[in-house]
């Protein structure tokens, strides 16, 4: 009790902001119990853990220095010992059974979760057996909820299309790929989460590149655009070796709907072991598809990929230094994707931010501004059914 950071919290009393970035603490609870909320004090407010005396949290803030992603409120009288980048060296120096107690409780996490993950890739794997999914021995490369579709492509559309010889810059693997020719194209209309319609081709279906041999992929302005390393190419090997030989990727005209899918699913493996900030590229990945799931009427598969690109566009949203027009458009595309979830209150906040950016495009403003009346609209709509 002699250390600093000592603080005491009667009940009810907020301990940390969900979603503070400057909130870089662990908190160990000496005396009391606190209770961690998603939407505390808002709509669907959902406590989601309770910590009573000898536990910890926000250990990611502190030693990775991750936004707060929960509020903390003491729910009794509390005690609880904050520590922080500045007083961190005192505890773990002349408290060593603190110490020993945190490794222990950090290693038990992370035990939990390697075996939440084992349970789950077991009954995937089951159940993925039992509905012809698996495509090898140990992983398929769709989620479970992943079907059978058809996507209405015609590789024939000369006037849109070329086929070219493109060569793997991994493997050096020479193959046959369709390129969408983007002069001819033609835009028809332009959704409100800013996906442009064309005449008679769908781009997305031809915008990843994916080598048959290797299977290394990626979306095509990137796919050569890369310093291959001797440690990437081992690297990939290992992540692409339970699909090498399984996967049946097809070049050029004979492109169809599986080797789209698959070329995104692949090209979501391969950006994390070949670029650098991938969780940018992962996003794009993940919204495409969740595009192209909606093209086929999966509404379960397009909420699941709206969901992964959501979680990737916030990650770069707090991470990366993004600014300018860049920052308007990502706040412009993480609005639109917590309004396509439902998630209107956050929508209404990171629309605003588009809206009021003052280095951002007028166009964008004005989509924000729209935007952003209709996630009132939608909040009113909500609260006034929950009184109802």
């Amino acid at each position: 009790m002699k250390l600093s950071g000592i603080k005491r919290y009667l009940q009810g009393q907020v301990i940390a902001n969900e979603g503070d970035a400057s909130n870089e603490a662990m908190y160990i609870v000496l005396q009391g119990s606190v209770g961690a909320f998603k939407n505390y004090q808002m709509l669907h407010e959902t406590q989601t853990m309770r910590y009573e005396a000898g536990g910890f949290f926000g250990e990611m803030c502190l030693f990775l220095g991750q936004n707060r992603d929960v509020a903390i409120v003491a729910l009794t009288d509390t005690v609880v010992l904050e520590v922080t980048r500045a007083n961190s060296h005192e505890l773990f120096v002349t408290q060593p059974e603190i110490t020993f107690m945190l490794c222990k409780g950090l290693c038990q996490k992370l035990d939990s979760v390697a075996s939440s993950y084992r349970t789950l890739h077991a009954e995937t794997k089951k159940e993925n057996s039992l509905s012809g999914l698996v495509l090898s021995g140990d992983s398929p490369i769709f989620p479970e909820e992943h079907g059978n579709y058809i996507l209405p492509i015609d590789n024939s559309a000369s006037d849109y299309l070329f086929a070219d010889v493109v060569k793997c810059p991994m493997c050096g693997a020479p193959f046959k790929n369709i390129s969408v020719l983007e002069s001819k194209l033609v835009q028809e209309s332009k959704d409100d989460d800013m996906r442009i319609r064309y005449r008679d081709v769908e781009p997305m279906y031809y915008e990843v590149v994916t080598c048959p041999s290797c299977l290394y992929s990626a979306i095509s302005d990137l796919f050569k655009d890369i310093e291959v390393t001797k440690r990437m190419v081992d690297a990939l090997g290992d992540v692409m070796a339970p699909h090498r030989g399984v996967l049946e990727i097809k070049e050029g005209a004979a492109r169809d709907t599986f080797t789209v899918f698959a070329g995104y699913y692949l090209a979501i493996l391969s950006a994390p072991v070949c670029f650098y900030e991938h969780q940018r590229i992962t996003a794009r990945l993940w919204r495409n598809l969740s595009r192209i799931y909606d093209d086929c009427s999966d509404e379960r598969m397009q909420t699941y990929a709206l969901r992964q690109s959501l979680d990737e566009y916030l990650y770069s949203y707090s991470h990366f230094d993004i600014g300018g027009k860049n920052l308007q458009q990502l706040c412009y595309v993480i609005g639109e994707l917590h309004y396509q979830l439902g998630e209107y209150e956050e929508a209404r906040r990171f629309f605003y931010a588009a809206f009021t950016n003052k280095e951002g495009s007028p166009v964008i403003k004005r989509q924000a501004e729209g935007r952003l009346d209709q996630a009132k609209e939608k909040i009113k709509e909500t609260e006034e059914a929950g009184s109802a």
